[in-house]
């Protein structure tokens, strides 16, 4: 199964995403500067915090 793409402008993958929150980016801003996802149209910007907020949620349980 091919990766879903969360940033289609710069085709960033969900798991690109999930690879750079686990790596202790754990804001919008700093995933931005790490992967470039959310810094063309920025429609993709919502789906990243959600990916964020479960990441994180599921962190720290």
């Amino acid at each position: 199964m091919r990766p879903r793409k969360v940033c289609v402008c710069n085709q960033i993958s969900e798991e690109e995403i999930l690879t750079s929150i686990r790596n202790g980016n754990d804001t919008l801003q700093k995933l931005m500067d790490d992967t470039g996802a959310s810094t063309g149209c920025g429609t993709c910007s919502n789906a990243i915090l959600k990916i964020l907020a479960k990441e994180l949620k599921v962190s720290k349980e």
